[in-house]
């Protein structure tokens, strides 16, 4: 590997419900968290731009997020997760994480007990190596969902597919390995450019809070994109469906990116990929949708990606949480018109139900 910078920080507290006896299945005990990373800061050095490094406050609050989420056994186990959480961070190279838990049951005096691992991102694949494939590859098919590029399953409400068994969240280093190719978006002058983009969220199979979670944490790590806005959480009854098909949980989130809209296309596919996603057949269970319903208010008919999202002006599982994070949200093009009164007349609005505002914070109870 060669010569790289460092970031170290130290001391990261949060409470968690970690280990192996069954108190501490559910009494929650203090975990301290330090982390030194590796990263290459030859350009944030001469643009003293943020984009351009690692933000400490996007790790720190990575790293509580973990502690606070789903309970493992061994502090070995916490601290790999929070080793992949860091490493989803594609500037971040190698990471070495500690976790202390300085109040383990331990029947003798002592003053701490800590475990530390060091992972290294691999040239595809996640921290561990087990690797992911990218590009076209883990897209299925042709790469595409369906004939206007965006998703006929609506993050909701689809119908007979095939969902395969949920690995591990793709590291930013598969995802930055098919962005390259594009790139970010710039101006005239070579500056990179911001957009601002509205994803909806939704599943129905296994954990899809947490897996809703894990997604998002993967965004936010894409280069040159940081996640602004995460909306409530909302359950949304199944239509058009078997009977008996589990409810969906659906949100929005929105996102500042220097990605064009089609590098940001291909990578949330690589997040719902590596989430168990099948594409096989569409109008089908699934633990993952990702789909742009907005890219800065732009109209257009691209067969692979259309702008804004086809059906988003009469779905209310987008138009309710968009609403919740922009009372001023508009859709623009054909159906354009102000968000709160497209979901007035939206038909299902009647089949959604908001189920939490904090389920970003709550990871490890089960909310479907």
């Amino acid at each position: 590997m060669a010569q790289l910078d460092v970031i170290t920080l130290t001391g990261v507290q949060a409470d968690g419900t970690h280990g192996v006896l069954e108190s501490e299945h559910h009494e929650l005990q203090p975990f301290v968290v330090d982390t030194v990373m590796w990263v290459d800061m030859h350009d944030a050095c001469r643009s003293d731009d943020l984009a351009d490094t690692v933000s400490y406050s996007q790790i720190a609050e990575r790293i509580i997020s973990v502690i606070h989420g789903e309970h493992c056994d061994l502090i070995e186990r916490l601290a790999q997760k929070i080793a992949d959480s860091v490493l989803l961070s594609y500037r971040v190279r190698r990471v070495r994480v500690t976790v202390h838990k300085p109040k383990a049951p331990i029947p003798v005096p002592f003053a701490d007990v800590s475990v530390t691992v060091t992972r290294e991102q691999t040239e595809v694949g996640d921290a561990t190596g087990a690797g992911l494939k990218t590009g076209a590859a883990l897209r299925g098919n042709d790469g595409r969902d369906d004939t206007d590029g965006n998703d006929d399953s609506d993050s909701g409400d689809g119908g007979d597919g095939r969902a395969v068994a949920q690995p591990a969240v793709a590291s930013a280093a598969s995802i930055a390995t098919a962005a390259s190719a594009a790139g970010r978006s710039s101006d005239a002058a070579g500056a990179p450019r911001t957009h601002h983009a509205v994803i909806a969220m939704g599943g129905n199979l296994g954990d899809v809070a947490s897996t809703m979670r894990s997604a998002i944490v993967a965004i936010d790590g894409f280069p040159g994109t940081q996640v602004t806005g995460i909306s409530p959480l909302y359950r949304t009854t199944p239509w058009g469906m078997e009977p008996g098909t589990p409810d969906f949980l659906n949100a929005v989130i929105q996102l500042d990116t220097t990605l064009d809209a089609h590098t940001l296309l291909s990578s949330l596919q690589l997040v719902e990929t590596a989430h168990g996603r099948s594409r096989e057949v569409h109008w089908g269970s699934r633990p993952l949708d990702l789909d742009i319903i907005d890219f800065d208010a732009r109209v257009s008919a691209d067969p692979e990606l259309t702008l804004p999202h086809p059906r988003a002006w009469q779905r209310a599982f987008v138009l309710a949480p968009w609403l919740d994070l922009d009372p001023d949200a508009r859709i623009a093009g054909e159906h354009g018109d102000a968000v709160r009164d497209l979901l007035a007349k939206a038909p299902d609005r009647a089949a959604i139900e908001k189920v939490s505002d904090s389920w970003i914070l709550s990871a490890g109870q089960a909310m479907n």
